[in-house]
């Protein structure tokens, strides 16, 4: 037997759901706020999620593969509601928008309830796995060639060729119209979960790449929209490969701030010119070293190159655990000592957790458009910006996405009750992008976390401070002192951690 949901309230086909006695059909609920063509069912099962141990409710509807279609191509998007320990707002949700791009939400839902864990006492979280990730027809090729991270020599390939025939083979594999996975398709699907499942309005929270998807769902449908929760802001109005000059300026500070910390000074010595000599010698030859494999524990040639060096200790940047360890790599690494980078790098991999083809998918439609003559000029001072760009160029022709409107670039213009929040030692999205973002918007607050890295509400009190703001829809009297606390952790002087090593005994 199933119920309807115009004769239950969403919570209650929830609770019925792990019974398998009920069924979610859009056309009999709430048809006065659904599009009068949308007759598509919405499945619900009891499940549970890696990485999270209460009980959820798993879900999907069938999206076209673009907007107002009749026919043709279709997406399942899938979903997971967790539910609200005390649903005292059970027309509210908060949805959470993963990063990336190319990120599925729902593959991270421990960490989605970890922090939005006080905001969750009172109302549901939503993951949406967004359309060309995780369970939404996931957009992932493997490369051609079975490469070892560790082992992998660049010389031994014309990186350039290499680049674009990777390209052009999972273009292939894929065999899709990568012009329908745009951040603005994308918030079609949004949309179209929450009236399927009967909510009458969002708290939007995003991290990085989250923080676009969730502008541009405001843009849509502002009338969804309660409160917006922006944690590391990536503005509308510039590309992604403007992170490049973030990497740089994180990894300055943490170069001045181990010579102002006499310890750290003690240990390294000049960090900055050992990184720099360091640098000048892997690019006129890479260094290669026997060592044994992190994980086969098999004796290997490490092969260490200025792009893996410096992709390793950007990647280290955006957690305090890992940060802490950068000046002791680098150390290290100049006295021809891999060791600690090669466990360093094996800790700070994340390409597996990118979809790939729709993180491509993304940047081809909507940031490498935008890098005219002025930007690319701008890119030559920051090596990563050098990189990032000319991946754009030999990737981005293979992908033929549609480039989005121009008006997807405009700054938003509203009187919703926004947050924004950033980290004042983010290698990603620096507190100035906060600033960009928030130029017109009329009702908006910018917190800073002067020590945070990426992610400030997942690292700081501010998933305490949220709760707040959702509740009253507005930042006033809300006590964000907590918020100066610092959070860094000591930077390693030695393999044994922060402590000073110690003299050798005298006989």
């Amino acid at each position: 037997m199933t119920f309807p949901l115009s004769k239950l309230t969403f919570r209650q086909c929830v609770v019925l759901v792990m019974m398998g006695v009920c069924n979610l059909t859009p056309a009999l609920a709430n048809t006065d706020t659904l599009p009068t063509d949308q007759t598509q069912e919405t499945h619900l099962s009891s499940c549970y999620v890696e990485g999270f141990e209460d009980r959820m409710t798993c879900g999907y509807i069938t999206q076209p593969l673009y907007a107002n279609q009749t026919d043709g191509d279709t997406i399942d998007i899938h979903f997971v509601v967790i539910p609200a320990i005390k649903p005292s707002h059970p027309t509210e949700a908060v949805i959470g928008f993963a990063g990336g791009p190319g990120q599925g939400a729902i593959e991270y839902a421990g960490h989605f309830a970890r922090t939005l864990r006080y905001v969750r006492e009172t109302r549901d979280i939503l993951l949406v796995d967004q359309r060309g990730t995780g369970r939404s027809n996931l957009l992932q090729c493997q490369p051609q060639l079975n490469i070892d991270s560790f082992s992998f020599d660049e010389r031994t390939v014309d990186i350039i060729e290499y680049t674009k025939e990777e390209a052009k083979h999972c273009a292939d594999t894929l065999q899709t119209d990568f012009s329908a996975y745009s951040t603005v398709h994308a918030a079609k699907d949004f949309e179209a979960v929450r009236q399927a499942l009967g909510y009458e309005g969002f708290h939007l929270f995003g991290v990085s790449y989250g923080t676009r998807i969730a502008q541009e769902y405001t843009r849509q449908y502002p009338d969804s929209v309660i409160t917006s929760m922006l944690d590391g802001v990536v503005p509308m109005q510039q590309s992604l490969a403007n992170i490049g000059f973030a990497i740089d300026d994180a990894l300055q500070f943490i170069l001045d701030e181990c010579t102002l910390s006499e310890s750290c000074l003690r240990a390294h010595g000049n960090l900055e010119e050992k990184l720099a000599k360091l640098l000048v010698r892997l690019q006129a030859e890479p260094a290669t070293v026997k060592m044994r494999h992190p994980r086969s524990n098999e004796v290997i040639d490490f092969v260490i190159s200025e792009s893996k060096l410096l992709s390793a200790i950007r990647l280290g940047m955006y957690r305090h655990s890992t940060r802490a360890l950068i000046p002791l790599v680098i150390s290290r690494a100049a006295e021809n000592d891999f060791s600690t980078l090669m466990g360093f790098m094996s800790n700070t991999d994340i390409a597996d957790s990118l979809a790939l083809g729709m993180h491509n998918a993304i940047v081809c439609a909507e940031d490498w458009p935008i890098l005219d003559d002025k930007v690319r000029s701008e890119m030559k001072d920051s090596y990563f910006g050098r990189e990032m760009v000319k991946a754009f160029d030999l990737m981005c022709p293979y992908w033929n996405a549609t480039p989005v409107d121009s008006d997807f670039y405009l700054p938003l213009n509203n009187e919703i009750p926004t947050l924004l929040l950033s980290g004042g030692l983010d290698p990603a999205t620096p507190p100035g992008w906060g600033d960009l973002a928030m130029i017109e918007l009329k009702n908006a607050t910018h917190w800073v976390a002067p020590t945070a890295t990426h992610g400030v509400v997942a690292q700081t009190c501010a998933s305490k401070l949220i709760r707040q703001f959702v509740d009253q829809a507005s930042t006033d009297n809300i006590d964000t002192s907590c918020l100066d606390r610092d959070t860094r952790q000591q930077f390693f002087l030695n393999v044994n951690g922060v402590v000073p090593a110690q003299p050798a005994m005298e006989e």
